[in-house]
């Protein structure tokens, strides 16, 4: 009898967990997702003394590699619970693509949103990157390549709680990433506000952004910003913008680094994309030295998820900048890069 009974009751919880995991499973879930672009490439003037390089050994050219984690949760009435883990890694040798060893170190947020917008905090990317990818010619491809990602106004923030919304055709974001200094706020932290319209063809955005940052024992300011504007021509896009950043570091020569982009891309057929763009780089204390570069791809996508692409590009440096942005202080590079991108 005790038996029957013990064999009853393990049954009902069973069940019981059973439909609570089945309810659980239908307003929530997590997936694995992520990227593997396998790119070679060869430069020229890729050392001091002018000797080419051809290397395989990169986190990603069309596309970075990356590993992600994601997971939403229905909450009811409009509103969901999300979050989001991402991993990058180097194809050629298996290694994170990062010399700390984070594993996380893309991305690592969670977040709630709704029909007002949404709420994250966590390691996410900044107001900078979202509002420049709009206008970059390349969105965002090619980012070991194209200077706009890595510009020092951050492309992601740590300890960031970020607002996004969309209010008919005007997106709003603002953002606050934390210092964790104590006894002063705003000693290390980060805070800006962007906003975009697009409306048929037209779409224009821009945005305001100020860090503190650590400069050798003394935090100093660094105000940062961009604007952009886009047109659609059918099969046609182009785009451009310009990004200011003045960083106000007491122990050098006060500079204001300028970033003027604009390109097109072309939607050949429903398999090839063109796209063309140039990027220029010039300091304001010495307006005769700059930095140009030139770069054109060509992609095909043998399916939604797979694209073969190849590109080139042209870099020039003059007077300064060939030695304070080229490690090999030659005053040009030419480079030329192919590979296979897959998205899972």
């Amino acid at each position: 009898m005790k038996n029957r009974w013990f064999g009853w009751l393990t049954l009902s919880v069973s069940g019981v967990l059973g439909v609570a995991s089945e309810a659980a499973t239908a307003q929530s879930s997590v997936s694995l997702a992520g990227t593997v672009d396998g790119g070679i490439r060869y430069q020229t003037n890729a050392s001091a003394s002018g000797g080419a390089v051809t290397t395989m050994n990169s986190n990603g050219y069309f596309s970075s590699n990356k590993l992600d984690f994601q997971g939403v949760e229905d909450l009811g009435g409009g509103w969901s619970a999300h979050f989001l883990l991402e991993s990058g890694f180097n194809l050629g040798n298996g290694q994170f693509d990062n010399t700390t060893g984070t594993e996380f170190n893309r991305q690592a947020f969670v977040g709630v949103g709704g029909n007002y917008g949404s709420i994250d905090m966590g390691r996410q990317y900044t107001i900078a990157h979202d509002i420049v990818g709009i206008y970059d010619p390349f969105h965002f491809h090619f980012t070991p390549l194209i200077p706009l990602t890595v510009a020092s106004d951050g492309t992601r923030f740590n300890n960031d709680v970020k607002y996004k919304g969309s209010y008919g055709p005007f997106r709003l974001e603002v953002e606050n990433a934390f210092g964790g200094v104590a006894g002063a706020f705003s000693s290390g932290a980060s805070h800006g506000i962007g906003m975009n319209y697009s409306s048929g063809p037209f779409s224009i955005g821009g945005l305001v952004s100020h860090r503190n940052l650590l400069v050798g024992n003394t935090y100093q300011g660094d105000d940062y910003y961009m604007a952009g504007i886009g047109f659609k021509f059918g099969a046609l896009n182009v785009s451009g913008g310009f990004m200011s950043e003045d960083q106000a570091n007491a122990a050098a020569t006060h500079t204001v680094t300028h970033n003027a982009f604009g390109g097109l891309s072309y939607q050949i057929s429903p398999a090839w994309n063109f796209i063309g763009g140039y990027y220029q780089t010039q300091v304001s204390n010495d307006k005769a030295s700059r930095r140009g570069l030139s770069i054109v791809s060509l992609a095909y996508s043998l399916s939604k998820r797979t694209i073969l692409y190849g590109e080139m590009d042209y870099t020039k440096y003059k007077n300064a900048l060939v030695t304070t942005l080229n490690a090999t202080g030659k005053n040009s590079q030419t480079a030329v890069t192919v590979g296979i991108d897959h998205v899972f």
